[in-house]
């Protein structure tokens, strides 16, 4: 694995390993962003919030044994939530109700 793989390619933060449960089918370790501010993290929590009306967001994710990105859905709790009600998307509230 190349070094510039190690690092998100939205806000080149240190990528985390993740150790799925063998129950979840994804096999191997997976490297992810856990940086709650990376564009890609941002940017998928107010698709969600906008389209959905859930409290989650999408992370970078990659597979260092086939090479491959994917997005990995990750619940926003407490300050991370967009939802309390209203959904706060590109500095501007709108109701989701």
């Amino acid at each position: 694995m190349n070094n510039h793989q190690l690092k998100c390619p939205y806000c080149q933060k240190e990528l985390m390993t993740w150790e799925p449960s063998p129950y979840t089918g994804w096999g191997d370790n997976m490297l992810y962003c856990d940086n709650n501010e990376c564009s890609y993290f941002v940017r998928g929590r107010e698709k969600i919030c906008r389209e959905y009306d859930r409290n989650f967001a999408y992370r970078y994710c990659f597979n260092p044994k086939n090479g491959k990105e994917v997005p990995i859905i990750a619940w926003c709790y407490g300050e991370l939530s967009l939802k309390k009600g209203r959904c706060k998307v590109s500095g501007k509230s709108e109701n989701m109700l």
